[in-house]
This record gives structure tokens, C-alpha cells and sequence, in this order.
């Protein structure tokens, strides 16, 4: 092990022995998963740039701003949602966008593979909550 691995953002050494079981048992989920797909769904849009990186995944808004469609405290429950689990995936400083048609993440800073794929799983946990064709 090198002075610099990592798991979502944190070091390796810093770890518990708990956190590092749990790191493992999800790389294995990880790289099993891998031989099957692609590492970026089809619903995924993801971008890099100097300032960060951004995530985002596409609902079905009917076409409706976002603006419209959500409130303040709307954004501020999916932003507090993010909030709850973006530490313990090393997202710390992620914020929620909304777009016309979708929901954009930005993180501060550039991803591992590993938080790519966590941050892919919290969209598609949003999508319960967010997509209006799931309201009956």
C-alpha cells in the first residue's frame, strides 16, 4: 500500500478496520459490476473542469423548469439529503444544481472512480423523489 491510496477521498491509514471492511466488500460489488457495463450509466452526464466535476442525471420534469417545479425548500431537502451522506463518501463541499431537465451535482474538486459511482447511485436514489412520472 502507497502513502497516497485512497477510498472515496479519505486515506487508507486513516481508516477503521470496520471502514476498511466495508471498503472492500464495496470494490468487490465495484469490480464485479464493471465486467458487466459500462462505469457510466447511459443517464449520467459527467464533466470535469478545473474547478470540479460535475454529475448529473436527467428526469423527467415534462419539460416544466426547474424552477418552477421545485421550491426553495425542495432544493434545500435534496441538497441536506446530499449533505447527510457526501462525507462518508468524501464529497465534502458537493452542491445541487437544478437544471431545466435535470439535477447536476458539483463537487469542488476532481473524483475517484469509486465516488463517480456513489454520487451515480445518490442520483438514481433521487429519482424516487424527483421524478414527476413516478407521482401518480
Amino acid at each position: 500500500m502507497g502513502t497516497d491510496d485512497t477510498w472515496m477521498g479519505r486515506r487508507l491509514e486513516a481508516m477503521t478496520r470496520d471502514e476498511l471492511a466495508a471498503a472492500l466488500k464495496t470494490a468487490a460489488r465495484l469490480l464485479r459490476s464493471v465486467a458487466r457495463a459500462s462505469v457510466i450509466r447511459p443517464d449520467i452526464d459527467v464533466r470535469q473542469s478545473p474547478a470540479g466535476t460535475t454529475v448529473a442525471r436527467t428526469f423527467n420534469w415534462a419539460f416544466i423548469p426547474a424552477g418552477h417545479l421545485w421550491s426553495d425548500e425542495d432544493r434545500e431537502a435534496v441538497q441536506a439529503r446530499l449533505d447527510a451522506v457526501a462525507p462518508r463518501l468524501g464529497l465534502d463541499g458537493a452542491a445541487v444544481r437544478f437544471g431545466t431537465d435535470r439535477l447536476e451535482v458539483f463537487i469542488p474538486r476532481p473524483v475517484q472512480l469509486e465516488q463517480l459511482m456513489a454520487i451515480q447511485d445518490w442520483l438514481e436514489s433521487e429519482r424516487e423523489t424527483l421524478d414527476v412520472s413516478q407521482v401518480p
